[in-house]
């Protein structure tokens, strides 16, 4: 089955947009989808210059890609590679020091294999819910990755736009690949610059994006980021692949709910998904209990009463700070 993609950009509150997206199917493997997302640093003289330079440096050796040849890692080793040395070469004579993060997916009928510099990031969700994503390349990543911090601690932290590597610079690239050896209907990966992904956390993503299209997803994701950046928000960038499946899925939160019926996307719809997608990861009678009520309420009204009425009792399933911040993020769903 072919894959379905999309992608959306906007330029935030930035005087110039220094992302970069391409997403296209190959010429002679229709199975064969490539996403590139590249995020110009803009600590840097010509940021834009270097995430297009990315763009410009991977297609044309997408285009030469031949899936029965060599490994696909080394494929997008090379990609990367070219990616390197077309932004550092793009800086010559120009007074300038491009510099640009860089994730790339690429999809073949039973596998999907990527790489990534940087901190642009790609999400793997499977049945509406989070499965992986890559680790940073930057300063903070590595406390996360240490247990120092936290992943809310890190968003805030004064070193979070620090990276210890990138494409354009003087040292070779450090590069981190992944992949899916055994793609399933559904299956969806979210690419994302920081400008998207700073203001999401990784079970919202996964639910805000598991029952829509990706044109609706991209969308979506788009307008919640501007609204919570508050007029001080960083160039925004998405790409999103996806298998498609015959029938679409039920209600996320199958363990509270057997229903199968579709339902079309809104804000009520959203919180109520990240609810039953928090509930369910808690044990006992309490959890399912709210969990009838969640799949009850018919409006937004309802819904938030509540929310705000089983605070308390979330403060008792986990710690305090936690509740209140999953119940403010519910709150700000239905908005």
């Amino acid at each position: 089955m072919k894959y379905e993609f999309a992608s959306a950009e906007h330029i935030g509150d930035r005087k110039e947009q220094q992302d970069r997206v391409a997403l296209s199917s190959h010429s002679r493997h229709e199975d064969v989808v490539i996403a590139v997302l590249a995020d110009g640093m803009g600590g840097h003289k010509g940021g834009a210059l270097a995430s297009q330079a990315v763009v410009d440096a991977v297609l044309p050796m997408f285009e030469a890609f031949d899936p029965s040849t060599g490994l696909v890692a080394d494929w997008l080793k090379g990609m990367v590679m070219a990616a390197h040395h077309k932004v550092a070469a793009a800086g010559h004579g120009k007074n300038r020091d491009p510099r640009s993060t860089c994730v790339i997916a690429l999809a073949s009928k039973d596998r999907i294999d990527w790489v990534h510099c940087g901190d642009s990031r790609l999400y793997f969700f499977r049945n509406g819910q989070f499965e992986t994503r890559t680790e940073d390349h930057s300063m903070v990543g590595i406390l996360v990755k240490q247990g120092e911090i936290s992943e809310e601690e890190a968003l805030v932290h004064p070193d979070r736009s620090k990276l210890f590597t990138s494409l354009g610079g003087p040292e070779p690239p450090q590069l981190s690949f992944g992949s899916l050896e055994s793609v399933a209907a559904g299956d969806t990966l979210l690419l994302a610059s920081d400008g998207l992904w700073t203001y999401f956390r990784k079970h919202e993503l996964a639910v805000l994006t598991g029952y829509r299209s990706l044109t609706e997803a991209c969308d979506r994701l788009v307008s919640l980021a501007r609204r919570r950046a508050a007029g001080s928000g960083d160039n925004i960038s998405i790409a999103m692949l996806r298998r498609p499946e015959p029938v679409r899925r039920g209600l996320l939160g199958a363990l509270f709910s057997n229903s199968s019926k579709p339902v079309l996307p809104s804000p009520i719809e959203d919180s109520r998904r990240f609810l039953l997608s928090y509930l369910r990861g808690i044990p006992g009678a309490a959890p399912k209990s709210i969990a009838l009520h969640v799949e009850e309420c018919a409006t937004p009204l309802e819904l938030r009463s509540l929310i705000e009425e089983s605070e308390a009792t979330f403060v008792a399933l986990t710690s305090k700070s936690k509740a209140q911040a999953f119940c403010a993020r519910a709150l700000d769903l239905l908005d």
